[in-house]
């Protein structure tokens, strides 16, 4: 496919800075460039378009401008709906919302946003963002009209795929999809948990892990676990020193489990990761579909990770198009969507428009934007390295 399509854009988080603790907080964008940006679409005239319309341009069926845009937001965080939704809407912006129901807030509640601070009903001050969105706040903007929901499959859950062990847990983000899956009725909630990075035990063996949609299960021996985990707690791992003893400890038990193949515990079977495929991707389907009373044919996959199978499920159970993540050889294919970040120069204004202006001006082959995009493909082939 050599026509040039819409840009796809994706943003995650957006408020006015980073949430203090929150293990994800490198996912924000401050609302102060998402503004900026917005302001930019505006005044050069480009109209923003949903995926069913961007479908369209990719199949051909309408002619590209190079004034169309696709804004996408991922994950259903609440400050889409306080921050990203108003702002969007005040610079006439609409924008495509991918969401994990096992994520979304449970509870009958609507929060205030940024439209109530502008009304004079509340400071901005007082505005909460930590955490998911409800749905009733993911169906007001559905029917606002600049707002479409989308599927991000039912959990966005990461599991462990192989008996490769990782590292050790001390705290961060790399406790986040182990704590989770332990926890899977925290989800709409651990952002707000002041002790989230407590509840994985210093000194756990971490794994590989990937998404829930293209890995069976593996469950590691939990007698192996908890002796690392025993052993972790002779340790002060303030102290790095230390770290690098226990790990040297802690390699000798992981050696003696490993030596008798006594690591992994089970795999998950084959007709059971069918039924938790078909979980993520259909049924996740079938309830936005029944909470919004509106259809759902666009999948966004989590953290990039999709396989042909899972995209096969999707496109046979009414999905018209997923994107196409970390499988890079698929993004020219007409049932997949390629997407770029709205990434920024985090303290500098200026800068970070430009680098905006120059990520759509290069995907429409304007100049000399596209010449310096040549350039720097060029150079990355030359160096074999990926410009992804």
């Amino acid at each position: 496919m050599n026509t040039i399509n819409p840009p796809v854009i994706y943003y995650h988080s957006i408020a006015p800075d980073l949430f203090e603790g929150w293990v994800l907080d490198w996912l924000t964008m401050k609302l102060r460039f998402f503004e900026d940006q917005m302001a930019y679409l505006q005044q050069h005239n480009y109209q923003s378009i949903f995926l069913d319309e961007w479908l369209s341009y990719r199949q051909g069926k309408k002619a590209v401008q190079g004034q169309e845009v696709c804004l996408t937001i991922d994950d259903g965080l609440l400050d889409n709906w306080v921050y990203a939704y108003p702002m969007a809407k005040k610079y006439g912006q609409k924008l495509t919302m991918f969401v994990s129901p096992e994520c979304v807030d449970p509870r009958d509640i609507v929060r205030p946003n940024l439209d109530d601070v502008w009304s004079g009903e509340i400071e901005e001050k007082e505005l909460g963002a930590r955490g998911y969105m409800s749905w009733n706040e993911i169906k007001l903007m559905q029917e606002s009209g600049f707002v479409d929901i989308q599927c991000h499959t039912m959990t966005h859950a990461k599991y462990v795929k192989s008996s490769k062990l990782a590292g050790y847990y001390y705290g961060g983000y790399k406790g986040l999809h182990p704590i989770l899956n332990a926890n899977p009725s925290m989800r709409p909630y651990y952002m707000a948990d002041a002790d989230f990075e407590s509840r994985l035990p210093l000194g756990t063996p971490l794994f590989e892990e990937t998404s829930s949609v293209v890995t069976k299960r593996h469950f590691i021996n939990p007698d192996y676990v908890q002796e690392v985990i025993t052993l972790a707690k002779n340790y002060d791992f303030t102290d790095i020193g230390q770290r690098v003893v226990f790990e040297k400890q802690a390699q000798k038990i992981h050696k003696a489990y490993s030596d008798i193949d006594n690591l992994l515990a089970f795999v998950e079977e084959d007709d059971e990761f069918q039924r938790r495929l078909s979980y993520e991707i259909v049924m996740s389907k079938e309830l936005i579909e029944e909470k919004l009373e509106k259809p759902v044919q666009f999948m966004c996959w989590p953290h990039g990770d999709n396989s042909h199978e899972a995209h096969k499920m999707a496109k046979e159970n009414g999905y018209l198009a997923t994107t196409s993540g970390k499988m890079y050889s698929e993004e020219n294919k007409e049932d997949r969507i390629p997407r770029f970040g709205a990434s920024t120069f985090r303290n500098n204004l200026w800068l970070s428009r430009q680098k905006f202006n120059y990520k759509i001006c290069s995907h429409f082959h304007k100049q000399p934007y596209y010449t310096v995009w040549l350039a720097n493909e060029l150079k990355n082939k030359v160096l074999n390295k990926s410009p992804y």
